[in-house]
């Protein structure tokens, strides 16, 4: 394979690397290596005037597709996944989980856990940050569909793969609080 994960979330695709840096001007944001010319570059600026803090919690590559979360400061401290495709230069936003307001306290996904299963990536979020809501959920990078896979707790957090996840064969085997004593 010619792409692997690296400390601090950096991904290497080819000879290019992606990394969240602050250049003391845009804030913490995605950026890029050529490792083969020596340049460097900013990515993107997904949250303009503020920190969009890319790859703090998820750094998956699949095919060219870099998959991390990032906040661009629309939901205030509320983060989402988002896409970066390394062969066209076009960066998305592929979820919107959250629903809160600058106050809440963020919906985290991948804060927790991010395994990736074939197309699926399999992660945890808060649909309603504030209200304990953190389950897990599924991002199919085939189809950009996104979805709550199960409500593990129906009266609060299940807060999946908080202290383990793992993935055997085609199974993820992680710990949840399903809301029993």
């Amino acid at each position: 394979s010619n792409s692997n994960s690296y400390p601090e979330n950096a991904i290497l695709v080819g000879d290019t690397i992606y990394f969240e840096a602050d250049d003391g001007s845009t804030g913490d944001e995605l950026w890029a290596h050529d490792t083969s010319n020596s340049s460097t570059w900013q990515v993107a600026d997904i949250n303009s005037g503020g920190n969009s803090d890319p790859g703090y919690y998820i750094a998956i590559l699949v095919g060219d597709t870099i998959y991390f979360d990032a906040k661009d400061g629309s939901k205030g401290v509320q983060k989402d996944v988002w896409a970066h495709d390394t062969s066209n230069s076009s960066t998305w936003k592929v979820s919107d989980i959250g629903n809160g307001t600058s106050t809440s306290s963020g919906s985290g996904p991948g804060s927790d856990m991010a395994i990736l299963v074939g197309d699926i990536i399999y992660f945890n979020a808060d649909d309603h940050p504030g209200t304990n809501r953190n389950e897990l959920w599924a991002h199919d990078t085939s189809n950009g569909t996104t979805w709550q896979v199960y409500d593990i707790n129906s009266a609060g957090n299940a807060n999946p793969g908080n202290y383990m996840a793992i993935l055997v064969g085609d199974a993820i085997y992680f710990d949840a609080f399903d809301g029993s004593a």
